[in-house]
């Protein structure tokens, strides 16, 4: 059985069937290649819906028009992660209608209402679960929407998910924007999963790529970037709140393959959005990866020395680019509950996570 994982995947501005009328041809090259495999998994972070009431108090807001299931089926994606921190971003109007449009086009998903998805092929069982952090600051995380990342829960799962056979493959959404390495809080929490059953743990969230190694006999891969993922605007400015960059463009599809209900083999094949054609391959990719990958042996104080000169670096480059305009538009009632949001996401991430670790 062979498998290929995507990142973060939108469908939305240049990635819309309505906004590029060469958009089957841009994914050309990456449908011959994901037509190689068994099943092909996505992070679909765009629901489903008109785009007409947004809901919960956010900086940015996005959604797919309909049509754009076609996508999902041209590029053989059967599969879907929903526990993300944007399928809520219009409610449970557009929550529902994402369910129903992949349900009518044969198109399964996971990681909400405590939903997981099991396969068996060729002798392998494989067994999906999704999980969205809130150090991602969602909306609609819960028993009755999207999974949230608890991890007495996701213990329990891989527990007995092993006991019955099948090999586990978690999604998780979490972590920092923009930034090639994860927290420390995630490195802990995928290794300590490791010590329990083997397991392949596959991120998203961050819209970069960060490092990929082995533990124990599990696969962490902390972030695949982004699949497809155009420059961000709000209702604010003219001006995009997040631009594509270099590093944003750059990512990989993390292949596994199964024989006889055991990973015999994994690639991180490199994909790059390129203007007019998304490409595959990039030995520039492949020593970035690399680099991000062996930060990861370095002892936890010195990761988080230089983990957070990074996160500086990006902090003083955001507030170079605000001036007393910027911080007017802001100064109203939802910047208040958006503040207020952001307390008790955290609150929730220290009870769920944090003090597990």
């Amino acid at each position: 059985m062979k498998i290929a994982l995507l990142g973060d995947t939108t469908f939305f501005g240049k990635y819309s069937v309505n906004n590029n009328k060469n958009i089957f041809d841009y994914f050309s090259d990456i449908k011959k290649l994901l037509g190689q495999y068994d099943y092909v998994i996505a992070n679909l972070e765009t629901p489903f819906g008109e785009g007409t009431k947004a809901y919960g108090n956010k900086s940015a807001y996005i959604y797919s028009e309909i049509e754009n299931i076609a996508l999902l089926s041209y590029l053989g994606i059967s599969i879907v992660n929903l526990a993300n921190n944007h399928l809520y971003d219009y409610g449970q109007k557009s929550y529902k209608l994402t369910k129903q449009i992949l349900t009518e086009n044969n198109i399964k998903y996971f990681g909400i209402e405590g939903k997981q998805m099991f396969l068996e092929k060729e002798n392998t069982k494989i067994a999906f679960s999704g999980f969205c952090c809130y150090s991602t600051n969602p909306v609609g995380l819960g028993l009755d929407g999207i999974n949230e990342l608890n991890y007495p829960i996701i213990k329990e799962n891989l527990i007995k998910n092993s006991l019955d056979g099948y090999n586990n493959i978690l999604s998780i959404h979490a972590g920092t924007e923009h930034i090639n390495f994860p927290s420390y809080d995630h490195i802990n929490f995928a290794r300590k999963l490791s010590e329990i059953v083997p397991y392949v743990y596959y991120g998203h969230h961050p819209h970069v790529l960060q490092g990929i190694e082995k533990h124990k006999d599990s696969l962490i891969a902390y972030s695949l970037g982004n699949f497809c993922f155009d420059d961000l605007y709000t209702s604010k400015s003219k001006e995009p709140l997040v631009k594509q960059s270099e590093n944003n463009k750059s990512s990989i599809i993390l292949e596994l393959e199964y024989q006889n209900n055991k990973l015999v083999s994994h690639k991180a094949i490199p994909i790059y959005s390129g203007d007019d054609k998304m490409q595959i391959g990039s030995a520039r990719i492949s020593k970035n990866l690399n680099a991000y990958s062996l930060k990861l042996d370095l002892n936890e104080r010195n990761y988080n020395s230089m983990r957070n000169e990074l996160l500086d670096s990006l902090a003083q480059k955001r507030i170079a680019k605000r001036d007393l305009k910027w911080y007017l538009k802001r100064l109203n009632l939802r910047t208040f509950f958006v503040a207020k949001d952001l307390f008790m996401n955290k609150n929730k991430y220290n009870k769920n996570l944090k003090n597990h670790l």
